[in-house]
């Protein structure tokens, strides 16, 4: 069993850990705020029943970004890379890709982010969890050849094992917005 921890939300934090649920329907959010509880991955939140009219509920979903298929991706606001494999998903996080193994001059991160730009990634949805945009990439037998060949440049050897067994397929591309945050 996990401890419980208490935490203390806004009514915007708690919106956005509904719509990672259920997206922008003005009836679903409206339901689980007056429910008072959601379960979501491995956690469970409660709170006391917050009774909206349609009106309130609708003008608190205004303040969450709606998502959009004609947005750009812009490699300097990517924070997460999330890869699809044969063990299941894994993800290398900005952060991550971009620190550099002993006596490297360049890094992972860079190398990916020009790699997946020229292959015109495409806005497929927004995350209200992760507050970010999310840009699939079709990956060619060509392309992973290529990030296998960048794999070297990450510090940890077993990310770098997992990037060498990649074979054609997606990966994702959580990007913030330049507004980030429940603005917008």
């Amino acid at each position: 069993m996990l401890p419980v921890a208490s935490v203390t939300f806004t009514l915007d934090e708690l919106a956005s850990k509904v719509l990672g649920v259920c997206g922008k329907d003005c009836e679903r959010v409206a339901t689980l705020l007056s429910r008072g509880s959601l379960v979501s991955g491995d956690s469970r939140y409660r709170w006391s029943p917050v009774e909206a009219s349609p009106e309130e509920v609708s003008a608190l979903l205004d303040r969450f970004p709606d998502y959009d298929e004609n947005r750009a991706f812009d490699s300097d606001l990517c924070v997460l890379m999330l890869f699809r494999d044969g063990r299941g998903e894994f993800q290398i996080t900005r952060e991550l890709g971009l620190q550099k193994r002993f006596l490297r001059r360049r890094n992972f991160w860079d190398e990916a982010m020009e790699l997946v730009s020229d292959a015109q990634p495409r806005c497929e949805r927004y995350s209200y969890s992760d507050e970010a945009d999310v840009f699939g990439v079709a990956l060619s037998e060509q392309a992973c050849e290529a990030l296998r060949g960048i794999s070297a440049l990450l510090r940890y050897s077993s990310l770098e094992a997992r990037i060498r067994a990649l074979r054609a397929g997606r990966i994702w591309l959580f990007s913030h917005r330049p507004e980030h945050g429940t603005q917008g």
